[in-house]
């Protein structure tokens, strides 16, 4: 897997992920980030900046490429136990700028996991780690085959779901998030599967005040994150 940017190698590399090619741009000047690379026993190319934008596809790579081992997924099985969880599930986010943001947002409120499917989802990939700016080091990602199933096993744990919708909602700020609960986050432009909605023990809303009836999904997730883990 290829990741770029400064902050996302640094946390990769923190995190001890495995790295199988470090390479950066023979002209960088940044004598900061040189050193700590010295201190580091990873192997490192010097390449032309050439070479770095046809790896990225031309992103802003700030002269430092990594190819290292694919990020691991969690198992569901591994959260339905945890007392007082907070968690966020992810119901085909296509965009995955939005989900670099989600994570990012979601290691700075502390959130314990991120749910999400295998299918009609955005994996998690270069454009996400470097919009996540390293957090997607940090913050647990559980990957179901449905999401369905995966919304019923945590009910049957006891875990308490609230979907996110503007009809026959309450407002986010006066739900309760006692215990473990997880939170439904819907499409950029569809919201919640109609499929999916029967889950939820109740929905909630943000409300709006201005003339634009939404919000970015990964700004909503901030605003949500934020009251679901105070």
């Amino acid at each position: 897997m290829i990741i770029y940017g400064k902050n996302v190698i640094i946390e990769a590399i923190k995190a001890k992920r495995t790295f199988y090619k470090l390479m950066i741009d023979h002209r960088m000047s940044d004598a900061h980030l040189k050193k700590y690379l010295e201190r580091v026993s990873i192997h490192i190319d010097k390449v032309d900046k050439g070479h770095l934008n046809n790896l990225t596809n031309h992103a802003v790579h700030q002269g430092i490429v990594a190819e290292v081992e694919p990020y691991q997924y969690k198992k569901i099985e591994d959260i339905l136990d945890m007392p007082n969880g907070k968690f966020l599930i992810l119901d085909s986010i296509e965009d995955p700028h939005n989900l670099g943001a989600i994570i990012r947002s979601a290691d700075a409120m502390g959130l314990d996991a991120i749910i999400m499917s295998q299918k009609q989802q955005v994996p998690l990939n270069a454009t996400v780690a470097k919009v996540s700016t390293g957090a997607i080091e940090y913050v647990p990602i559980v990957l179901v085959p449905q999401l369905f199933k995966g919304i019923s096993m945590l009910k049957e744990a006891g875990i308490k779901i609230y979907g996110t919708d503007m009809k026959d909602a309450i407002s986010y700020q006066e739900a309760t998030y006692d215990g473990s609960v997880a939170i439904i986050l819907g499409n950029e432009g569809k919201g919640i599967r109609n499929s999916i909605k029967p889950l939820c023990d109740n929905m909630i809303m943000i409300p709006m005040k201005g003339h634009v009836q939404s919000l970015n999904v990964s700004v909503a997730a901030a605003l949500i994150m934020q009251a679901l883990t105070q």
